[in-house]
């Protein structure tokens, strides 16, 4: 999608993709706004045959019974006192207000289940299209409800992040993965300032990414186009964590994690974005300290890495970072978000030659199914152990391996025979046990059996692994982000600029 000479995910809005490009979409956009039918009352692509304009829209198969009988761009019957289409809805169920949303979204669901349910699949590139088919779908897809129940199916499948870059370090590609339909989806496009401002990504929740250029902080979800300008945290601070509450209890609140950069007495702080203001920034001094059975002050005193360089990972509430033995530490770092408290726990081991427990060393932490989950990478062999902590008992156990392809990823220099093996990056994802291998001109997507899935690549472009994920999201949360793209002005945000 692309407004004012950037792209992103999906509109969220008013602004529809014309180009066609997206998952399942085809190259040229069709008159009626959406490129094909749905498919089979679910699954994320869509089917083959196209809408007619203005006809009877049967969605595919497995709605064929359920065409709505008013056409593309006609007002649905109900406005002239009929309900729509075949038995379809009457006054009772869904009004048309004047600003164009449907205040009871639940009585399309009732009346039209397949139809409400097959939209839950759609990323929201496609949703933007569907608006445009006609006032139904425009009504139904624009409801708050309707953002809710989306956003609830897509955050089960965060996609991972990655980047083209291209050779003079001038134009940045932001792409996410859709590790089930094996496609690159467009976040952000767009070319670096003339002072050559460094952009980072400092964290993503809930659909929101937390990004800096140079030394403005921005929080923005890529999706609707929103978003806000935040004070400068990262400039004489770490950022550490990037987090949310209230998703579920109706007050929605963002949260940034950072330190100061005193040497070895560091104190730790959190920044809230509620309602229409920021909360006052609360010291929180480095709590959970006084059960320092594991030296848990000391690892905070000396402090975290930016979440740019190693992000932390959000499992039931809590945040995550890897051990980081530079700093003396080889436990895992918690930090629970409700508390307020840090606390660590050992990590996994392995029983060595001489009989010991030996503690692993992590690659990558990220969720199964609400547990914790870490990577243990052999770049000698080319395989990633993926070990899972038990909610009961606490203890970890191996729970499968990812075979890597060393012959592809060795011609695509990613692997040294001669040195150290592996020297690509590799970012594992729970679905379907695939993992990412990030070779320096193209992303390898791989099965659990070393199978190549999917190549990513932009001509000569580099690429590059984030190491964060985002989920889709078509809540607008109009008083945490209350900017659109069309205030970006002056080169600020980058990511909304002209080209």
């Amino acid at each position: 999608m692309e407004a004012n000479g950037g792209e992103g995910l999906g509109d969220g809005g008013d602004h529809a993709q014309a180009n066609g490009v997206g998952n399942g979409l085809a190259d040229h956009a069709p008159a009626n706004g959406v490129g094909h039918a749905l498919a089979n009352g679910g699954g994320h692509g869509l089917a083959n045959q196209a809408l007619a304009n203005g006809g009877g829209h049967a969605l595919a198969n497995g709605l064929a019974n359920q065409a709505l009988a008013n056409g593309g761009d006609q007002v649905p019957a109900m406005e002239e006192g009929g309900a729509v289409g075949n038995g379809g809805l009457n006054h009772g169920q869904v009004m048309l207000v004047p600003n164009g949303v449907v205040p009871a979204a639940q009585a399309v669901a009732e009346v039209h289940p397949a139809l409400y349910r097959t939209f839950f699949y759609l990323p929201a590139q496609e949703i933007a299209r569907c608006r445009r088919v006609c006032r139904l779908w425009s009504n139904v897809t624009g409801s708050e409800d309707f953002r809710r129940d989306h956003r609830e199916h897509h955050s089960r499948t965060p996609m991972p992040l990655f980047y083209f870059e291209d050779p003079d370090r001038i134009r940045i590609h932001l792409r996410a993965v859709d590790i089930r339909d094996r496609e690159p989806r467009p976040v952000f496009r767009f070319t670096r300032p003339r002072n050559h401002e460094v952009f980072r990504i400092h964290g993503s929740c809930a659909g929101i990414l937390l990004l800096s250029s140079g030394i403005r902080l921005y929080a923005c979800n890529p999706c609707t186009r929103r978003w806000a300008h935040l004070p400068a945290l990262h400039v004489d601070h770490d950022i550490i964590g990037f987090y949310v509450t209230g998703v579920y209890h109706g007050y929605f609140r963002c949260h940034v994690l950072y330190h100061d950069r005193k040497e070895s007495d560091c104190a730790y702080w959190i920044f809230t974005i509620t309602g229409a203001a920021a909360l006052p920034r609360t010291c929180i001094g480095r709590p959970g300290a006084d059960d320092d059975e594991l030296g848990l002050d000391l690892v905070l005193a000396r402090g975290i890495l930016s979440s740019h360089k190693i992000p932390p990972v959000f499992v039931a509430n809590v945040l995550h970072w890897l051990p980081q033995a530079g700093r003396d530490n080889i436990n895992v770092l918690t930090f629970d978000t409700y508390l307020r408290a840090f606390a660590m726990i050992p990590p996994p081991t392995t029983r060595a030659s001489n009989g010991e427990d030996v503690p692993v060393v992590g690659g990558q932490l990220f969720g199964i199914d609400e547990r914790l989950a870490m990577t243990v990478i052999s770049h000698a062999t080319a395989r990633v152990d993926v070990w899972v902590r038990c909610n009961v008992g606490r203890s970890w156990y191996r729970r499968y391996l990812i075979r890597l392809p060393v012959d592809v990823i060795s011609i695509n220099e990613g692997y040294d025979e001669h040195g150290g093996g592996l020297t690509a990056g590799v970012f594992a994802v729970n679905q379907d046990r695939n993992g990412l291998v990030q070779c320096p001109r193209v992303l390898l997507q791989c099965d659990a059996l070393g199978a190549v899935l999917k190549r990513y690549r932009r001509s000569d472009d580099r690429t590059f692994l984030a190491r964060h994920t985002i989920e889709e999201s078509l809540l607008l949360h109009p008083s945490i982000l209350p900017m659109q793209d069309t205030d970006a002005v002056g080169g600020h945000p980058p990511f909304f600029q002209n080209q």
